[in-house]
């Protein structure tokens, strides 16, 4: 027998809270790829980790730029392009999207409806500067290897 998939976004409008626009939504975070649900009744949980999982993954990208590994001449590289006032600024950064990360574990592990819905909203509401701040982080990276000379510790390549 085959499952019938569910209409991600008919259930998501379906749901009785104040939430952001699911096209606004599904665009930045890519909701209607959520797979393994056949009702609405988990479906918050799951929008919840599908953000989740961005900002873990834009945390990831900000670990390389503040916690280099001197043995990858690729956290170095780029984390060597980044003045140690921008260091600062990214890492106060960092501390903001640490949090929603460990609200979204909190969330896991004492699941709450409507604290779900409020850290959906949040994280919506703050995305465009998230955007923005990881943007300008990643051009800097990619221009780190622009530069004519890449110095590492031992020589120049």
């Amino acid at each position: 027998m085959s499952e019938e998939k569910i209409n991600i976004e008919k259930e998501y409008k379906s749901l009785k809270y104040k939430l952001p626009d699911f096209k606004k939504l599904d665009n930045e975070f890519e909701i209607s790829t959520i797979q393994g649900i056949d009702n609405n009744k988990f479906l918050l949980r799951f929008i919840r980790r599908k953000m989740n999982e961005k900002i873990i993954f834009f945390c990831r990208i900000i670990e390389s730029i503040l916690y280099p590994s001197q043995p990858n001449i690729i956290t170095m590289v780029e984390s060597k392009a980044f003045t140690e006032e921008e260091k600062q600024s990214i890492s106060e950064f960092y501390k903001k999207l640490m949090h929603y990360e460990k609200e979204s574990i909190n969330l896991d592990v004492d699941e709450n409806e409507s604290l779900t819905v409020k850290y959906i909203n949040d994280v919506e509401k703050i995305w465009p500067e998230v955007k923005k701040q990881v943007l300008e982080m990643t051009k800097k990276m990619q221009n780190s290897w622009s530069e004519k000379e890449i110095q590492t510790e031992s020589s120049y390549f």
